[in-house]
């Protein structure tokens, strides 16, 4: 092998194991979720770095080669592209991180009296959030009539807040869903899960689902929920939604070990401080199963640093 040929496998080899931490079996441990998280962007500041060393230094342009190439597959992976099947829609499913209760309920009202979905989820929400949402919703000439169910915290930990809304989900679903069962998933997350079945659902399995963020302490926490909604996309088989705040993007495997469960890509939902053309995509409806996402829309929630997304399945 030529002097230039092992420069070139170095560059690629060092990109390699910055930008695919997974070859190394370090993608669930210290801070490389988070940095997985921002991969195309670290992809395209070490693609662009490379050219700068391509052009402006000699010595170093197989190396720089090497790291581009790899940057570059890395930009191409077609996990990226929306994953959205055409078609008549059978389910509509709202996912609303409201923050811990901060968002505006009247704000989240509008959206449900718009959009009408069959079922919401709302990470963050509990009886508080839910009551003062209720007087938007419930009473009025245009009476959504949504029926609620509230999850707390099914085992108190010194990492869930201590805050009424905080570590609850509530889940809301429409009358034409008819008698559907809205069950708290015990062998859950830190925060409250649920399920829901039966009903006008027609044997699809919904979870609702809020999984920890990986940041430092909650690391392995978060890999392991993230294993636990996997184990419960396997015992559910069949036709499967999960949806909810997973603080989990298409850049971790994780998603993958849900099986032929989609997550379509889309603009970022978190935070939505930001521009819509950055940030990170954490929320997320996935179908599965013999049902599949027909169409995604990410929608403005006032109030909260998440944004909403809308989903149409079929």
């Amino acid at each position: 092998m030529t002097r230039r040929a092992v420069e070139c496998a170095a560059g690629a080899a060092a990109a390699a194991a910055l930008l695919v931490p997974e070859t190394i079996r370090r993608e669930r441990r210290g801070a490389w979720p988070v940095l997985l998280a921002a991969r195309p962007a670290l992809a395209a500041g070490v693609g662009t770095l490379a050219g700068a060393l391509v052009a402006a230094a000699p010595r170093a342009r197989p190396a720089a080669l090497g790291a581009a190439a790899v940057a570059g597959a890395v930009l191409a992976d077609p996990r990226r592209r929306a994953r959205v099947t055409p078609g008549p829609t059978r389910l509509t499913v709202l996912v609303a991180n409201v923050w811990q209760g901060r968002a505006d309920p009247a704000g989240l009202a509008a959206i449900l009296r718009a959009e009408r979905p069959d079922l919401a989820v709302l990470p963050e929400a509990g009886e508080r959030f839910l009551a003062r949402l209720k007087e938007h919703i419930a009473g009025s000439d245009d009476d959504l009539h949504y029926s609620a169910c509230a999850a707390p915290p099914p085992h108190p930990h010194r990492h869930v807040p201590d805050d009424p809304d905080g570590p609850w989900t509530t889940v809301l679903t429409a009358p034409g869903l008819g008698d559907v069962r809205v069950t708290p998933v015990q062998a859950g997350g830190l925060y409250g899960w649920l399920e829901v079945r039966g009903g006008g659902l027609d044997g699809v399995r919904v979870l609702a689902v809020h999984s920890v963020a990986p940041v430092h302490g909650r690391v392995r926490r978060w890999a392991s929920e993230l294993e636990l909604v996997a184990a419960w996309r396997t015992a559910a088989g069949g036709p499967t939604v999960i949806a909810g705040d997973l603080n989990t993007t298409t850049e971790h495997r994780a998603l993958a070990a849900l099986g032929d469960v989609r997550a379509p890509a889309g603009p970022p939902t978190w935070p939505s401080r930001w521009p819509r053309w950055l940030g990170f995509r954490i929320d997320h409806v996935l179908a599965g199963g013999g049902i599949a996402v027909r169409a995604t829309r990410v929608l403005d929630l006032p109030g909260s640093d998440h944004r909403a997304v809308l989903a149409h399945l079929g």
